[in-house]
């Protein structure tokens, strides 16, 4: 359980609550579950952030496939298992390999990864471990994706960061995924 409880209208500040009917329009009702139901205390927050990763998304410089990888390294980098519970499905259906989805899970290092794969997720290990990346791996993303699929690389690592830190000060548990193994810290 969670160590704030879910936010209702009447509980948000009179000046957010254009902010809060908004957010609720746009998720169509209270989000029950995940990060949005803990960041609708901060409505303005919640929007501007779903706005980002939402931006982000629909960026094309890096593939749905890749995206989702970034989304299982940044979930294991941070050990928030409710991203996990979210991506680890959506990955192998975007195209990343079972095998990968399990190494990552139980933190060993992918075999036989393609070099765009392999540059994300040294990009996002490095990242989120150091603080920064090295000149390489920089270079290889670079390489891979251009300065914009880059940037898009290094916000979409900061954007479900964001996420994770709220999730995981929160405590929010992740729902048993139908067919993943769950994230274990």
């Amino acid at each position: 359980m969670a160590r704030i409880p879910l936010v209702t209208r009447e509980q948000v500040a009179e000046k957010e609550k254009p902010a809060y009917d908004a957010f609720m329009q746009s998720r169509a009702g209270r989000p029950n579950v995940g990060p949005y139901s803990l960041l609708a205390h901060m409505p303005e927050v919640a929007q501007r952030l779903e706005a980002l990763r939402l931006y982000l998304r629909d960026e094309a410089s890096l593939s749905p496939k890749l995206q989702e990888l970034v989304m299982l390294s940044v979930a294991r980098e941070m050990g928030c298992a409710f991203i996990w519970y979210a991506h680890a499905a959506p990955a192998k259906q975007a195209g990343v390999r079972a095998d990968v989805v399990d190494s990552i899970r139980e933190r060993r290092s992918p075999a036989n990864l393609d070099p765009d794969e392999q540059a994300v997720v040294d990009f996002t290990r490095e990242l989120l471990r150091d603080r920064k990346v090295s000149r390489a791996s920089f270079e290889a993303a670079t390489a891979r994706f251009g300065q914009r699929g880059t940037m898009t690389l290094t916000n979409l690592i900061a954007c479900y960061a964001v996420l994770a830190y709220n999730m995981n000060t929160y405590e929010l548990d992740a729902p048993a995924h139908p067919t993943e193994k769950a994230l274990t810290p």
